[in-house]
Parts: structure tokens; sequence; C-alpha cells
């Protein structure tokens, strides 16, 4: 064999190596702006809540294919009409996705696009403008498309707005009589739209004139007011809620007090005359002390019948994640497998 000839095999054989490589790099690079499956405990252990049965849970990445970064989700919105989810973020951005569903179970999630929230004049929020931290849907399942509106909620700067699904939002801002009293990072968290009451708002935590460990649920008009007792745990807050097919509402609260562990609780909550204390049960207590896998859950949708979508809030912190996770609120005695789809 001539020089020249082991020259040029030992070439191609370097180019291969370096071909592969940049494939393999190329495929690790694809893998980290892909959303994976992922546990947030042992089989077992999920099998324990007998009111929550789960359906799939997704980690997403810190970014989009398009560089788009993903993080700071504080709460997301299923649009029926349209198959969409809307997920806003703390820092002013409003992601549009695609979902995937096998057998019942969330396997994917795709990026549309994103957009900024913008005010009536077209420019973008900012600084704690931008703190979106609640969201409801209108007119997301009339059975029309197009027409779609989003009422976010922002904490820094207390106020309500309404917004087209573009971000551009349609209407002066407006702040509730009922965030009266909360500290500046604990306000309209929880938001949603309730049949007798119109649009409801939770605000996080303890509001000043309250009594500890309770906080306030509200109407957005402010003619009606509710005292909620919140979870036990150290430290627990109310970061979501949505509307149950029964009239009553599923509250999400979490925990996070240190040394104590990571607490996320899903409640049932019903609504009594106004003014009362609302009466609340829990459906399920998951506590990183006891083995699940969490993070900052602040975000809470419906998506059908008992079904339900939870999202939580990395903080832009490369020690959280961002998980989407599906579940549905099952009465005991009705407990059957997940529908498919």
């Amino acid at each position: 064999m001539s020089l020249l000839h082991r020259y040029a095999i030992r070439h191609w054989r370097l180019l291969r190596l370096a071909t592969l490589a940049t494939a393999v790099a190329g495929l690790l690079s694809a893998c980290g702006v892909h959303p994976r499956p992922y546990s947030l405990a042992s089989p077992e252990q999920m099998s324990q809540l007998p009111e929550i049965q789960w359906c799939g849970t997704l980690k997403l990445p810190g970014k989009w294919l398009d560089g788009t970064p993903v993080g700071g989700l504080s709460d997301i919105g299923w649009d029926k009409d349209e198959s969409l989810l809307y997920a806003v973020s703390d820092r002013g951005w409003l992601h549009r996705l695609r979902l995937a569903f096998r057998h019942g179970e969330l396997v994917g999630a795709k990026a549309l696009k994103t957009y900024t929230l913008r005010d009536e004049t077209d420019i973008s929020l900012q600084g704690a403008l931008s703190d979106a931290e609640g969201m409801q849907l209108l007119k997301d399942h009339n059975g029309r498309r197009g027409d779609t509106r989003l009422v976010i909620s922002f904490e820094q700067q207390p106020r309500v707005e309404h917004f087209l699904p573009s971000g551009l939002a349609i209407s002066e801002p407006a702040t509730p009589v009922g965030v009266r009293g909360a500290a500046p990072n604990n306000g309209m968290e929880a938001l949603t739209l309730h049949p007798e009451y119109g649009l409801l708002a939770g605000l996080e935590a303890t509001p000043e004139g309250m009594d500890e460990g309770t906080t306030r649920l509200f109407t957005l008009d402010g003619k009606q007011e509710w005292r909620y007792p919140l979870a036990s745990d150290t430290g627990s807050s109310l970061t979501a809620m949505e509307m149950l097919p029964d009239g009553d509402i599923l509250m999400l609260e979490r925990a996070f007090s240190p040394p104590d562990p990571l607490v996320i609780s899903l409640r049932r909550a019903h609504l009594g005359e106004p003014g009362t204390t609302v009466e609340v049960r829990t459906l399920a207590r998951l506590s990183s002390g006891e083995g699940w896998s969490l993070d900052n859950f602040e975000g809470l949708t419906h998506l059908e019948g008992n079904r339900f979508l939870m999202v939580s809030d990395d903080n832009f912190s490369s020690f959280q994640t961002t998980l989407l996770s599906c579940f549905a609120v099952i009465e005991p005695e009705a407990f059957t497998p997940a529908s498919q789809e």
C-alpha cells in the first residue's frame, strides 16, 4: 500500500470521526431543547393518592429550538378551541405550545411562537411592569376560533389587564380593591373564572389585617370576598386555582421554607356565602421529604373533564427545572384508568 493510499485512508477515517462527533454533538444539543419525560415519584408512590391520577410529566428545556429562553413560567391556560397551551412568565414572555398525548398520557410539547407582553401602545412591558403571575383565558371553549382573550394579573405593580393572544394589551390596567394589604411579592398569584361570580383572584399569602395562615379570595369587580385557610405546612402559599367540573375550585399551594422540605398541595375548595371562610379539603400532599421529585409548581389549567395541567417556575435557576405535569382529579369510587385521546 502506497504512502499516498495510507494517507487517504487515514484522512477518510478522521473525516468519519469528525462527522460522527458533529452528529452526536448535534443530537445532544437537540435533546437540550426538547421536552423529556420526567417522573415525579415511583409508580407505587404515585398510585397511593386515590383522588389524583397522573397522566404524564415533561421536563421542559431551558430554551426552545430558536433560542428563546424558557423559564419563570408562572401560569398556563388551555385554549380548547385552538388546541393550544399558553404559558406566561414573570418576565413578560407569552409562549404558545402544541401538546401531544398518547393513550391519555402527556408525551410531548412543541413551541409554536413566543411573544412579549405589550401595552396598548405596543411597547413591551419591562421590569416590575412585566411580572405576570396569574392568567385566565376567556372565550376559549365557545366553539369559535380566533376570539380568545387572556386576562393576566401582575404582582409587583398590582393590576389586571386583558390581552390578545399575540400579547397586546386591549384594556386599561385595573387594580382590584381585593389586593389591599398584600406585600409586594405576595399579590395576585391565582386567577380563575367562576360560573356565578365571574373572575376571581387569590392573594399568595396573608395580607395585612388578616389572621396568619389565611389569605383572601375576591371578585375582580370588588363586590365579593372570602377568607381562604392555607395548608398548615410552614410557608404555604396559594399559587393557582382552577374550576372543577362540579363547581368547586381546585387550589394549588406551595410551601417552601428551608430547611423544611418543599411541599405541593392540591386542595378542593367550596365557596360559601361571600364574607365567609372557604371550606377546604386536601386531595394530595406531595413532599420532597417523602420521595417526591418536585419543583416550584405555580401554574394550573383545566384541560377537559377532570383533567388538569400544572407547571413549575424554575426562577431561571440552573438548580431548578420547569415541569409540566398532567393529572386527573377523581373521586375514590370513580377511579378508572386514563381515557384515550
